[in-house]
């Protein structure tokens, strides 16, 4: 089906995953970024501090989210996503009106919980949950509230902060969450999908479910792929999930680390910081492609086939950070967003299609919590890199080496079948 017609057919429950996807902007490095300088000055921090806190707080939220996000397993969508969109506002108005660097901290943990951590988590899982066809499609198009918000945030929050502060910034975005965002999703939550499938009443009973791993092993493939559920301890011992994590971390753990010190390597290779900037668009364009494009691939060929080939953007973007010049980086940002975007889509098809969907929400829950508390660490051990006098080629050599074993691993995972 094609994306317009797919779209006028759905727009409501499409609609949730997209705007949730957004709503998790306000938890992500990008936005929370812009602040820095601000926090710095107000609380009387460090570089050094405020980056320790922000990976505590991040770590923090990684492994919360392992146990929270489960729930939306039982829990009803409508129920899950108030609380949700409860704990983002509750985030924002103690970030603006924190006082002390304690309520300063629950506020930021708040946020990035809330939002980095189950917003995006509850729209991926949702859109994999009740579209059984067109899973890709509906996945990329939620995955476009990031792009979205990458490209839009950032300037109206620094226009913000320049005319009337950070604090009546972060006031600001809470309003507009609570008047126009969260009218929307509770619209969008009356779509005929959500209604025709309450999955906190009407999943399989778990004790039909409760199959033995041994039993699971005796399985093939082909029996499990759509219809038997695993669960998430016998998820947590198929060295083929496990292998599948290193491959989707890949992109998330060097961008975050790439990000998070931006400023070095600019300083290091002689880059214009407003150049560097500028990239962020490309970035931005080049994600939103190819979520679109590999959500509509995903329903053509399969999740299985995609995963063999997603990250072959990504390997060869990093190739041009082993060059000097900016052109390399434009070169890594330009084309690594066809991989990042197209992770969401890959991956939102793919859990469900070899797993199951009864215990998706724990699932992708597991898989959330790892991402965060991975992205938590990588900035830390990057520090310890350049601050020990390793070379930036050096680094930029590790990661393509990194990126180029995970591609490697996809080519050898979850091989027993392909959906055509």
């Amino acid at each position: 089906m094609p994306y317009f017609s797919f779209i006028k057919q759905q727009y409501r429950a499409l609609l949730f995953g997209f705007l949730f996807v957004f709503v998790g902007n306000y938890g992500q490095t990008f936005f929370i970024s812009l602040f820095g300088a601000e926090w710095r000055h107000a609380f009387e921090l460090t570089h050094q501090e405020l980056g320790l806190y922000y990976s505590l707080v991040t770590l923090a939220s990684g492994i919360t989210l392992l146990f929270v996000g489960g729930k939306l397993d039982n829990a009803s969508l409508k129920t899950f996503s108030l609380w949700i969109l409860a704990g983002s506002f509750v985030g924002m108005i103690l970030l603006a009106t924190s006082a002390h660097i304690a309520v300063f901290l629950l506020g930021l943990l708040l946020i990035r919980f809330c939002g980095q951590g189950l917003s995006t988590h509850t729209a991926f899982t949702s859109m994999a949950r009740y579209f059984d066809q067109n899973r890709g499609k509906a996945t990329s198009i939620a995955a476009m509230g990031m792009p979205i918000g990458e490209l839009i945030l950032p300037i109206i929050a620094a226009s913000l902060i320049l005319t009337f502060g950070w604090r009546y910034t972060w006031l600001s975005f809470a309003g507009f969450l609570i008047l126009a965002l969260v009218p929307a999703i509770l619209w969008s939550l009356k779509a005929d999908k959500f209604k025709s499938v309450l999955h906190s009443e009407k999943l399989p009973s778990t004790s039909n479910q409760n199959t033995s791993l041994n039993s699971v092993k005796k399985t093939s493939i082909d029996e499990l792929d759509g219809q038997s559920h695993w669960t998430r301890s016998q998820v947590v011992k198929d060295w083929r999930f496990i292998a599948a994590l290193v491959a989707l971390m890949a992109p998330a753990v060097i961008i975050t680390g790439l990000f998070f010190h931006q400023l070095y390597w600019a300083e290091q290779r002689g880059w214009s910081l407003t150049a560097m900037a500028s990239s962020l668009s490309a970035y931005a364009i080049t994600h939103a492609l190819g979520s679109l494009y590999t959500g509509s691939l995903v329903d053509r060929i399969g999740a299985q086939r995609v995963l063999r080939l997603y990250l072959l953007p990504f390997v060869i973007a990093l190739v041009g950070l082993l060059f000097d010049s900016y052109w390399g980086w434009l070169w890594f940002m330009t084309i690594s967003g066809v991989s990042v975007g197209g992770s969401g889509p890959t991956f939102g098809a793919l859990w469900p299609d070899v797993y199951g969907t009864q215990f998706l929400g724990g699932i992708r829950a597991m898989v959330s919590g790892v991402m965060v508390i991975s992205t938590s660490i990588t900035p830390f051990v990057l520090g310890i890199f350049i601050d020990r006098g390793v070379s930036v080629l050096s680094i930029m050599l590790a990661m393509l080496v990194y990126a180029a074993i995970a591609f490697m691993l996809c080519q050898v995972i979850y091989r027993n079948r392909a959906k055509v």
